[in-house]
């Protein structure tokens, strides 16, 4: 498993030894087609990594992904304060799968471990990634519908970081 840890996106960079203490806060486990492996609205307390399989991703009975090996999913439950989980995941063919609890990943970043720091700035780049992409989808989808972008700006214009 650590060797096929090493090789994931969101591990780029870490070295076997803080693969090895993230491998530590991770349990391998399999899942059987039609699995749901987590709803939307559900409470989120771990992100999970794609081993082997592929996993539908949807929102409100509509397909945003399918996504393979290598890919994360629930990664706002590892790096907020364990929110409602935003899309149900649905095993789309029998997976393996990787699940860290985001309860000890957080034990991890307050100590600023190095493999934790990591592994965040890597989940930066995959969420920044699926934002620029969904702004796209959004602006794509919505021309020609003045109030509906003006509503999104509105949105927009009241996050606080």
């Amino acid at each position: 498993m650590l060797d096929q840890l090493m090789k994931l996106p969101m591990c780029k960079g870490l070295s076997q030894g803080e693969a090895t203490e993230l491998a530590s806060i991770a349990r391998e486990s399999q899942a059987k087609k039609g699995t749901v492996l987590f709803a939307q609205g559900a409470h989120g307390d771990s992100i999970l990594v794609v081993l082997e399989g592929q996993i539908e991703v949807s929102m409100s009975g509509q397909t945003l992904a399918q996504v393979g090996e290598g890919s994360v999913l629930g990664e706002m439950s590892l790096l907020g304060e364990g929110g409602k989980r935003t899309a149900t995941a649905t095993v789309l063919s029998d997976a393996r799968l990787l699940e860290i609890d985001a309860a000890r990943f957080q034990e991890l970043l307050k100590t600023s471990h190095l493999a934790a720091l990591k592994v965040v700035a890597n989940l930066a780049q995959v969420m920044s990634k699926r934002l620029l992409a969904m702004n796209e989808k959004l602006i794509e989808g919505n021309k020609g519908k003045k109030e509906e972008l003006a509503d999104f700006q509105k949105i927009l214009s009241n996050w606080s970081f």
